[in-house]
């Protein structure tokens, strides 16, 4: 024995047949373990029924204690079912005719094509061992984080290591508390978080434009960050240095490595010799601490403990930069441009409310809608 929302219930589900008109018939399957509300769960077989020209223009839905009682649900849930049905303009109910399929249900763009996808995917996930409910919650989760969520913008901040990315996106998030949400992100995870959720703007270092540019391929702007010229002392130090210096550069990643080393080259410093390093290679980290005149430590190598591995700290320079302060006017104006003007929806098309429960059990009616003004 089971027990639902609505009550009990004994015995496995089968199929109820709903709809029977035309010499054809309709099931719908109820789930009363499923976390979709079974109201819910109605409604899109209904709508679906109709979309899909199963329930032709004039079939008569079952009264509403018929079906009720059919599918063992409270007849307030069928009620509920039917006015949702007719706002959203598939059904029309009249005292006393019942409640029928309009003449000209609304035709949703692509919906036996969708079917065919929702099919796949579902077949796809069961093979791999997940079941409806979990790709349903899946779906609904993905879509709900590709919705502009209130006033704030969202920003990823990509970089080429975790430990600048996370302290970069603090810094933009200090300079705009009030108005972003900003992520941080590796370089080459940009393409599947696009593809997976809303985001206003890509934001990264004048570093890494060209790199951000091919990854987010149009879908968002994105905003190359002018870095200050702090760094430039660093770089002087290393381009004084003798002729044939060595000089460390140890990062968490390689492609952290291949960025200073890009920089340093772009900036001049081309007289000495680069040895590089990255977590967890004991042979390229021993080299460094016997043979370097200088070491240049990244953010990600500082937060990995690094420089314990090394003898004679004052080699250390930590490899840090800073915005320009123009930087975060350019990212400013990227923002105004991007955010929602004062007076319009954020997420769409307003609520519309229930407006009638007085519903006869044999049929139900449109119900008038009332708007809700958009939250502030």
């Amino acid at each position: 024995m089971s027990t639902s929302r609505n009550g009990p219930s004994e015995g496995p589900e089968r199929p109820v047949p709903a709809v029977t008109g035309a010499g054809s018939r309709h099931d719908l399957d109820i789930e009363r373990d499923s976390d979709v509300p079974i109201s819910t769960q109605i409604y899109w077989q209904l709508a679906y029924q109709i979309e899909s020209g199963r329930m032709q223009p004039g079939t008569r839905l079952p009264p509403v204690r018929e079906l009720g009682a059919a599918l063992r649900v409270n007849p307030n849930t069928i009620r509920a079912v039917y006015r949702r049905l007719a706002d959203a303009g598939y059904v029309v109910g009249r005292h006393g005719a019942g409640t029928r399929v309009v003449d000209r249900p609304p035709v949703r763009r692509g919906s036996d094509a969708l079917a065919g996808i929702v099919a796949e995917t579902l077949r796809r996930a069961a093979a791999l061992g997940f079941t409806p409910d979990e790709v349903a919650q899946a779906t609904f989760t993905a879509a709900t984080e590709r919705k502009r969520p209130g006033p704030h913008i969202r920003v990823l901040f990509a970089e080429c290591t975790t430990a600048d990315a996370n302290v970069d996106a603090e810094r933009i998030t200090e300079a705009f508390p009030e108005r972003v949400e900003v992520i941080p992100v590796l370089l080459d995870e940009l393409p599947e978080r696009l593809d997976r959720y809303h985001y206003d703007l890509v934001a990264t270092t004048t570093f890494h434009a060209d790199e951000a540019q091919a990854y987010v391929a149009g879908r968002v702007p994105v905003v190359a960050m002018l870095v200050g010229p702090g760094y430039m002392s660093l770089i002087h130090e290393i381009a004084a240095l003798m002729p044939g210096s060595r000089v460390g550069v140890v990062c968490g990643s390689q492609r952290g490595v291949e960025t200073i080393a890009e920089v340093l080259q772009l900036s001049g410093a081309t007289g000495v010799e680069l040895l590089s390093a990255v977590a967890h290679t004991e042979a390229e980290l021993d080299l460094v601490d016997r043979q370097a005149d200088l070491i240049l430590l990244s953010r990600e190598a500082m937060a990995l403990g690094l420089e314990t591995r090394f003898e004679r700290p004052e080699r250390f320079r930590e490899w840090s930069y800073e915005f320009d302060p123009a930087a975060f006017e350019i990212l400013r104006r990227a923002i105004a441009r991007v955010a929602p003007r004062p007076g319009t929806a954020d997420a769409g098309d307003d609520d519309l409310a229930d407006a009638d429960d007085d519903v006869e059990d044999d049929g139900a009616r449109p119900s008038a809608r009332r708007r809700r003004p958009a939250d502030a």
